[in-house]
Protein backbone atom coordinates (compact mmCIF):
# COMPACT_ATOMS: atom_id res chain seq x y z
CA UNK A 1 0.00 0.00 0.00
CA UNK A 2 1.32 3.39 -0.99
CA UNK A 3 1.71 6.05 1.59
CA UNK A 4 -0.12 9.34 1.27
CA UNK A 5 3.19 11.16 0.69
CA UNK A 6 3.92 9.00 -2.35
CA UNK A 7 0.44 9.58 -3.77
CA UNK A 8 0.77 13.32 -3.20
CA UNK A 9 4.20 13.52 -4.81
CA UNK A 10 3.01 11.52 -7.83
CA UNK A 11 -0.01 13.78 -8.21
CA UNK A 12 2.14 16.92 -7.99
CA UNK A 13 4.60 15.50 -10.50
CA UNK A 14 1.79 14.57 -12.88
CA UNK A 15 0.26 18.06 -12.66
CA UNK A 16 3.66 19.74 -13.15
CA UNK A 17 4.30 17.61 -16.22
CA UNK A 18 0.87 18.52 -17.63
CA UNK A 19 1.49 22.23 -17.08
CA UNK A 20 4.91 21.92 -18.74
CA UNK A 21 3.33 20.22 -21.77
CA UNK A 22 0.73 22.98 -22.05
CA UNK A 23 3.36 25.74 -21.92
CA UNK A 24 5.60 23.89 -24.38
CA UNK A 25 2.70 23.43 -26.80
CA UNK A 26 1.74 27.10 -26.54
CA UNK A 27 5.35 28.14 -27.18
CA UNK A 28 5.61 25.88 -30.23
CA UNK A 29 2.33 27.22 -31.65
CA UNK A 30 3.49 30.79 -31.17
CA UNK A 31 6.82 30.05 -32.81
CA UNK A 32 5.15 28.41 -35.80
CA UNK A 33 2.87 31.45 -36.21
CA UNK A 34 5.92 33.73 -36.25
CA UNK A 35 7.60 31.60 -38.90
CA UNK A 36 4.43 31.55 -40.99
CA UNK A 37 4.07 35.33 -40.75
CA UNK A 38 7.72 35.83 -41.75
CA UNK A 39 7.22 33.57 -44.75
CA UNK A 40 4.15 35.56 -45.77
CA UNK A 41 6.15 38.79 -45.60
CA UNK A 42 8.94 37.35 -47.71
CA UNK A 43 6.79 35.48 -50.24
CA UNK A 44 3.73 37.70 -50.40
CA UNK A 45 1.17 35.54 -52.17
CA UNK A 46 -1.59 38.15 -52.28
CA UNK A 47 -2.45 39.67 -55.61
CA UNK A 48 -0.30 42.68 -56.32
CA UNK A 49 -1.50 45.69 -58.26
CA UNK A 50 1.03 46.84 -60.77
CA UNK A 51 0.94 50.31 -62.25
CA UNK A 52 2.48 50.75 -65.65
CA UNK A 53 3.48 54.08 -67.04
CA UNK A 54 2.19 54.60 -70.55
CA UNK A 55 4.68 56.41 -72.76
CA UNK A 56 3.60 58.13 -75.89
CA UNK A 57 5.65 57.53 -78.98
CA UNK A 58 7.72 60.50 -80.06
CA UNK A 59 7.97 61.19 -83.79
CA UNK A 60 10.76 63.73 -83.39
CA UNK A 61 13.43 61.39 -84.76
Amino acid sequence: MESSKTKLSKRILKRARRIAYIFLSAYMLGLSNVVLEEERLINDSRAKVEQQEIQEEDDDL
